[in-house]
């Protein structure tokens, strides 16, 4: 055991097994086709360089995508220099925070906590930030992870994590350094950051591991799919996600990124500030989702609204906002069976300006507001709540 680090042991104890075999991904899913992610499964799921042998276009692409990068090692390369040899004090607690590199790991050090601590792991890609988190067992042997309180940011501070300003008022114990999570939270966190955690009870096994979103994450059945594929058979034993319906398609993202059903009732409302961050929920409460159905494209095909119509999943979101103009063109002209057109601005405008804006959640961060609607009749749809906007 690291004297440095007493309560993480030489051999970590990371995360159980999934006891339901990975149910809380679909507690209270309404979806009509079955999605259960096996990041903890008996079977390794095909790795992405089988994938490659065949959609080589589509890996080239995807070694780019900002999910691929949601969990890596605190030494990885783009992730150690970040950290390593930097100091923030912390305006929301007035405590400085030391990080530094040292026996081939990431430490750090906070004034009012008494060892320094080890860093394993580090959630996010580095679009919006990257946070460091720690690992021990609980007394009961399962493991729960520290969420530490400081993350690096895309404009190269470091700052309080984003959802823990209130923990900095704690300046004593472990919550100082961040929050613990229990071992279901800790479950379901490194399983939306990964795409496979081995099969070793009670544990990840790091030859095993699949860290990111890979192609098995999302492209469920991938041993079939091969197989089938050898064999020349016309079903390739695979659900296209053309195929699922729109709520089936966002909630599939949902998993992650948050469903609309997994939130109460009284808090689907746009004075909410929480559900800027949860894009699929903010989708299913706009108009343009909604009313989809109502629409038709020029060639008369119904109009479809779901994450891939703006997003290729397979690369990095395009920053242009001309892009996303020409999305909203599908649907919204002055033709028969289209959505209705601007009243207030040119439709050669900026659409995502009104509709869709940057909203800072953070001082170092903005988040795009996925509720797409016209904010004006906020107050008129919502009339209970204290609209801030």
């Amino acid at each position: 055991m690291n004297q440095k680090y007493p309560f993480i042991p030489t051999l970590l104890i990371l995360l159980l097994a999934f006891a339901s075999g990975t149910a809380w991904y679909l507690y209270g899913s309404q979806e009509t086709i079955s999605f259960v992610p096996n990041v903890q499964s008996a079977e390794q799921p095909v790795k992405m360089k089988q994938c490659c042998e065949c959609h080589e276009k589509v890996c080239h692409q995807y070694t780019g995508a900002p999910h691929l990068r949601t969990l890596r090692k605190a030494t990885a390369p783009g992730v150690l220099e970040k950290f390593a040899g930097k100091e923030v004090t912390l305006k929301e607690n007035g405590l400085t925070y030391r990080f530094y590199e040292e026996d081939d790991a990431l430490w750090v050090k906070c004034e009012n906590y008494p060892t320094p601590v080890r860093i394993e792991w580090v959630f996010g890609s580095g679009l919006h930030a990257m946070t460091p988190v720690s690992l021990f067992p609980n007394e009961a042997g399962e493991s729960e992870l520290l969420q530490h309180i400081v993350s690096w940011y895309p404009s190269g501070k470091l700052g309080v994590t984003l959802g823990l300003q209130e923990l900095a008022h704690n300046k004593t114990g472990v919550q100082t350094l961040g929050e613990v999570s229990s071992h279901a939270k800790t479950m379901n966190c490194f399983g939306c950051h990964s795409s496979y955690l081995g099969d070793v009870p009670g544990e990840i096994e790091p030859a095993q591991m699949i860290t990111g979103v890979s192609c098995a994450r999302c492209h469920l059945n991938g041993e079939e799919h091969i197989k089938a594929v050898e064999r020349g058979e016309k079903d390739l034993k695979l659900v296209k996600w053309n195929q699922l319906t729109p709520i089936e398609s966002i909630n599939r993202c949902g998993e992650c990124h948050r469903r609309s059903d997994q939130l109460e009732p009284d808090e689907l409302h746009p004075d909410n500030e929480l559900l800027i961050r949860f894009a699929p929920v903010g989708m299913s409460q706009s108009p343009c989702f909604l009313k989809q159905s109502e629409v038709k494209l020029a060639d008369g095909k119904p109009a479809r609204f779901d994450c891939t119509t703006c997003h290729n999943p397979h690369q990095q979101a395009s920053r242009d906002p001309e892009v996303y103009r020409k999305v909203c063109l599908n649907c919204h002209s002055e033709q028969q069976d289209h959505a209705p057109v601007c009243s207030k601005e040119s439709m050669q405008s900026q659409c995502l300006q009104c509709h869709m804006p940057p909203v800072e959640v953070h001082d170092n961060l903005n988040f795009t507001d996925h509720w797409i609607r016209i904010r004006e009749r906020d107050k008129e749809r919502f009339p209970e709540f204290q609209l801030n906007k």
